[in-house]
């Protein structure tokens, strides 16, 4: 056991002596470079300093699998001192080399009688070309040798009963930047610790290969490559065609995913889920739970391995496009289910964006199919619109109106999406290039509504309210006849409700957002009624209704919340801010607009306010800015800018409250 740099790993150490108190036994698991042996060593050191002779490790990773060649390691290693001493030879026992000749016993009674007379640690070490068979061994040692601790590594389980698995991953972030910097020093350079961290997925023997490298920040993975190798060899037939295949991926993906791209007609998705499994058994593969299901994924390192022997079989192509036409399919399955279950496929997308982002650089790589990369990138309008993924969608979407120049309804899908996102960032100009690019027909989709819906939203901005109630109206007479409730009728409220508060007609704002709330609920279109309620809130503030604008800007924010809608997210706070205003609590008012300037810098960067909210937060600050101090302004705006926005929406959900105080609990 040497004494090498070891970072961080408390939790873990602590977890595994707890295991090893209670159980008797453990087995880390995980990938390649991850630590396990290192883990297991540094746990086992101080207890050979304390008690030496205690413990005893037993490198596996070249013994012969069978059980005799496993128990006869483990006996010479009583022979040996934990760090390879030679130990004295116990009373009235005359020491041998050959373990097969000790007293003419076997090896493992050798070993099983040693053990009852001075039972300490055992460390498994490499058990990877074995782990069934030191399975049998484990299992053994524990029922007939009481108090007798076994310790092993290995990529995958031993399979033993009631064995006690404790996966390893990479090192936590600081930990893992820590043991860069110690290892590097100033070779480092200007190179970011923590991108380089992160592109070795924070595995230990990825870090220490890099520190050692004469350029830290280009590291070669040597060593990596040679332990996945191993990796590599010890997976069947299946097994390594999957993992290569399953390289395609970027970031997580699920069982059907994967089953789908992996199967070239070859395998079948029953064997692709199993070798699934098998893989995720060996540690080549991680598996992530959550209340969406099962995801898997590769690490960085072991994905280009995968790729490098994808490469070689001459499959790359033929599988990125397999994982190109899985997405685009699903992008289509998406586009309808949307109008059945938003919140479903809103959180069955947004894990997947990575592979979705993958899938259209692959269009736009080919030539002639990036026609195919805006057909993907329009029917996931609403992750782009709705969902928070704003920036993503809109440059991926220019990219690919920059290579397709051929009219068709890709094009005219996406010149829509483009439209109704530069009006969200309230570049009018280029919404009104942008539309009237858009044909109103084109055999298989008929845009003509869309383009009277986003004349009037382009009305509304330029204060043509009569022009824009006179489109909108033609628009919803369009969306009915094509029974488009939504993305057609349903947001057509918004439009009419802006223009009839920016004609201070609110009253009238108010009851048609109480009737289209109501269609919305009844239809399921629940982030259409979060936009409406936060217009709501605004329309009763101009009543002077501050109780009905506080229930109505919280109901849009726990609804934006749902879609991670930062964009409502943003513009309610805002808005709570001036309900704050009105109300007199000036404090918690000006730390929301702290907080919402941040995030108009961030989250809403190049995005306009609405036109109502914009007069109302410009006369809220003026007010503001009468009643309170200068400097102490200034520090609620700075303590604002300080709090990030979802910690600003919890303090407006949980109830208006000065900094410091103790919120509420939201009823």
């Amino acid at each position: 056991m040497g004494a090498d740099v070891f970072v961080g790993r408390q939790t873990e150490l602590a977890d595994i002596c707890g295991l090893l108190g209670r159980a008797g036994h453990v087995t880390l698991t995980g990938v390649a470079g991850a630590g396990k042996s290192r883990l297991a060593l540094h746990l086992a050191e101080p207890l050979e300093r304390e008690s030496p002779g205690y413990v005893h490790v037993v490198d596996l990773s070249e013994t012969p699998d069978d059980i005799l060649s496993l128990a006869e390691a483990l006996a010479a290693s009583f022979d040996r001192g934990s760090r390879g001493r030679e130990r004295p030879d116990a009373p009235g026992e005359k020491h041998t080399a050959d373990a097969r000749g000790r007293s003419r016993r076997s090896a493992m009674e050798t070993v099983v009688n040693e053990l009852r007379g001075n039972p300490g640690l055992i460390v498994l070490d490499g058990c990877d070309r074995v782990a069934y068979t030191a399975g049998i061994l484990v299992d053994r040692l524990l029922r007939e040798v009481r108090g007798v601790r076994v310790l092993v590594t290995s990529r995958q389980p031993l399979g033993f009963p009631h064995e006690n698995v404790y996966p390893i991953e990479g090192l936590p972030t600081r930990d893992a930047v820590d043991l860069l910097v110690t290892l590097a020093g100033d070779r480092l350079g200007e190179a970011d610790p923590e991108d380089l961290c992160r592109r070795l997925d924070n595995l230990p023997l990825a870090i220490e290969m890099a520190a050692a490298a004469p350029d830290p920040a280009s590291p070669r993975h040597g060593a990596l490559h040679d332990a996945l190798s191993l990796s590599y060899e010890l997976c069947g037939p299946e097994e390594r065609l999957v993992w290569a295949r399953l390289s395609v991926f970027s970031g997580s993906f699920d069982a059907e995913a994967a089953q789908y791209v992996c199967d070239a007609g070859d395998l079948g998705p029953e064997r692709v889920l199993d070798a699934l499994l098998d893989l995720a058994a060996r540690s080549v593969l991680s598996r992530e739970q959550d209340g969406r299901g099962t995801r898997y994924r590769l690490l960085n390192a072991v994905r280009r391995y995968g790729a490098i022997r994808l490469d070689e079989r001459g499959e790359s192509d033929g599988t990125r496009r397999r994982h190109r036409d899985f997405f685009l399919s699903l992008a289509h399955r998406a586009a309808l289910g949307w109008r059945e279950d938003q919140l479903a496929w809103c959180r069955r997308i947004q894990p997947d964006l990575a592979n979705i982002r993958l899938a259209v650089e692959y269009c736009y790589g080919r030539p002639g199919e990036a026609g195919k990369g805006l057909d993907l990138i329009a029917s996931l309008w609403f992750l782009w619109i709705c969902c928070g993924r704003h920036d993503t969608g809109y440059a991926l979407l220019q990219r690919g109106l920059d290579l397709e120049h051929e009219p068709g309804p890709e094009r005219t899908r996406a010149l829509w999406v483009h439209t109704w996102m530069l009006i969200q960032h309230g570049d009018l100009e280029g919404a009104e290039r942008t539309l009237a690019q858009c044909t109103t027909g084109t055999g298989e989709w008929d845009a003509t509504a869309y383009i009277s819906h986003f004349q009037a939203h382009l009305a509304v901005a330029r204060g043509d309210l009569a022009e824009a109630m006179r489109l909108i109206k033609d628009a919803r007479v369009g969306h009915r006849s094509a029974g488009d409730l939504f993305p057609g009728f349903l947001p057509t409220y918004v439009v009419v409700a802006t223009a009839l508060m920016l004609a201070d007609r609110n009253e009238e704002a108010v009851s048609v957002l109480y009737e289209g709330r109501e269609l919305c609920g009844s239809c399921g279109d629940y982030w259409t009624l979060a936009r409406l309620d936060l217009l709501l809130a605004q329309a009763e503030l101009s009543l002077g209704n501050t109780t009905a604008a506080t229930a109505s800007v919280r109901e849009s924010l726990r609804g934006a919340r749902l879609f991670d809608d930062t964009i409502a997210l943003v513009e309610g706070i805002e808005t709570f801010a001036v309900i704050a205003e009105n109300d007199g609590d000036d404090t918690f008012a000006t730390v929301l607009l702290g907080a919402g300037t941040v995030a108009n810098g961030t989250v809403m960067a190049g995005i306009r306010r609405p036109p109502v909210l914009a007069g109302m937060l410009e006369r809220s600050e003026a007010r503001l800015r009468g009643r309170t101090d200068e400097k102490e302004y200034g520090r609620l705006i700075e303590l604002g800018r300080a709090t990030c926005l979802r910690t600003a929406v919890e303090h407006v959900l949980r109830g208006v409250v000065g900094p410091g105080d103790e919120a509420p609990e939201d009823d």
